[in-house]
């Protein structure tokens, strides 16, 4: 090696020396200024991003349990405090909701849409995007009795296309996203698609395709560098995406244009955009200022793409977890099936105030959500202002994760947490206990705006299929009950035996 190669080699070693001096200094500063709650801090640059292994909600379990059940983690470039118990949420998103309600600015989704709309919103504008959502779908009965005879209407469409299947094994995790669609549908744009609508299947797709690319970008958020780098997954999800934002403003322009020459059905775009119009219309001395969003066109289009994502891909796959389950626990299904003929019979229209009769059908849609923790770590948070909780400061800016499947698994709480067990939900009069456990859609002002809904449709399309069909798992099919790390924790693609019953 000659000298200017050796020269080479001792500056890469002084940079690289600097940078790790550069980082620890960073960390002790931090320390010093706030007191952060104590975790792993990892290796420079990348922090302990590359030690969560295929499961984090599981590593930060082994985690809690040395640092206890509020730490922090260098992910990247980013401080991240993980919420590992129940309480730990609890304190944090309702007893601390105003500092705990932001999202981070960098994150994947909220790049994609700009920080628009109702999900990636900041704080104040997503606080009065939210509340103005929610008016509309109170006021066009949701999940209410307008909303429920929509459901069971689309449950008797999803029957029919099942019980074509006529016994054959078939995955049938297209027909129930097709289903469960179909209620965002109506609700927002005011109609429903047929099935075989190849625009309405190519939407689904794209759905379905953004929702998976989006579960393996953690490395965009953590090291947002990355998301300058030609990276093919990152043209894959803004591809699939920005499908999903255009087939949205295709529908959004034809409502507009149909507005002009007809009314229309209520629905929750219909609604929105007499606001809109009446807040352009108004007098610039007379605007309110509270309401500023409403003269954004893209916060209506990207609160669409976001009802979307949150209220047909989770639900869809809570119902496909739950037929897993109970195909391969055929004495629950049995049991669930006693229950819906001695209480409400085989001919009559499921609703949801049959939950009161049909307890056993409630236990299990809730050990669904606890077994499975459809979105293990929430939705990421992020702290608006300095906040002090636990004894610690945490920095404006800091994100903040919530464990959701260390507090369905904790075993302090459920005994034999691995297993698939609804009556742990039942007291010995049959009644429903211990429901407060169990967080689906996580708490505080900034759970899902869609939760009663998902309620409303979980219980009556569930209580539907079991009225009409027993459902088996083929001979040679044998499904992982682990699912599929991610933001959404799906299961492995399964096929079933849907049997009329007679």
């Amino acid at each position: 090696m000659d000298t200017s190669d050796m020269s080479d080699v001792f500056a890469h070693i002084i940079t690289f020396l600097v940078f790790c001096a550069t980082v620890a200094f960073a960390v002790r500063f931090l320390h010093r200024q706030y007191r952060l709650p104590p975790g792993p801090w990892g290796l420079p640059f990348v922090g302990c991003l590359f030690h969560l292994g295929k499961r984090p909600e599981k590593t930060f379990n082994d985690w809690a349990k040395l640092y206890g059940d509020l730490f922090s983690v260098r992910l990247g470039s980013e401080l991240v405090v993980i919420l590992n118990s129940q309480q730990a949420i609890k304190d944090a998103y309702v007893k601390n909701a105003s500092k705990f309600s932001a999202r981070p600015s960098n994150n994947v989704g909220a790049r994609l849409c700009n920080r628009k709309g109702l999900i990636n919103a900041p704080w104040p504008d997503w606080k009065r995007i939210r509340t103005l959502s929610k008016k509309i779908l109170q006021d066009l009965g949701f999940a209410r009795t307008p909303t429920e005879q929509r459901i069971y209407e689309e449950s008797e469409y999803l029957l029919n296309t099942m019980r074509q299947l006529d016994g054959v094994p078939t995955d049938v995790s297209y027909v129930l996203m097709n289903a469960v669609s179909n209620i965002m549908c109506s609700m927002v744009f005011g109609r429903r698609f047929d099935y075989d609508d190849q625009d309405f299947k190519d939407l689904l797709l794209s759905i379905h395709m953004a929702m998976t690319k989006l579960q393996g970008s953690a490395l965009l958020t953590f090291i947002p560098i990355l998301w300058y780098a030609p990276m093919t997954f990152k043209k894959e999800l803004h591809h699939h995406y920005q499908n999903v934002v255009d087939y949205v403003k295709t529908i959004l322009e034809k409502i507009r244009d149909e507005r002009k020459h007809k009314p229309l059905s209520e629905s929750f775009v219909g609604a929105y955009m007499t606001r809109e119009e009446e807040y352009r219309n108004s007098e610039p001395g007379n605007k309110d200022i509270i309401q500023h969003f409403l003269g954004d066109a893209e916060h209506l289009p990207m609160t669409v793409v976001g009802l979307f994502a949150a209220g047909t891909h989770t639900t869809a796959i809570g119902l496909l977890w739950a037929i897993l389950f109970l195909c391969l626990n055929q004495d629950i299904q049995e049991r669930c099936f006693n229950e819906i003929k001695d209480n409400i019979g085989l001919d009559n229209a499921p609703s949801y105030s049959d939950k009161q009769k049909l307890p056993y059908i409630e236990a299990v849609i809730m050990e669904v959500y606890r077994r499975v923790s459809i979105v293990p770590l929430g939705l990421l948070h992020a702290v608006s202002d300095d906040v002090e909780i636990y004894g610690y400061t945490i920095p404006k800016g800091t994100m903040v994760m919530s464990n959701l499947w260390a507090v369905h698994m904790d075993e302090k709480n459920w005994e034999r947490p691995e297993e698939f067990n609804p009556s742990r939900f039942l007291d010995d009069n049959g009644e429903i206990v211990n429901s407060e456990r169990i967080m689906p859609f996580s708490i505080g002002p900034r759970d899902c705006v869609g939760s009663q809904l998902a309620k409303v449709e979980f219980f009556i399309f569930l209580t539907r299929l079991l009225q009409v069909f027993k459902f088996q798992l083929p001979d040679d099919v044998h499904p992982s009950l682990e699912g599929n790390p991610g933001l959404v924790n799906a299961p492995d693609d399964f096929k079933i035996i849907a049997s009329i019953r007679q």
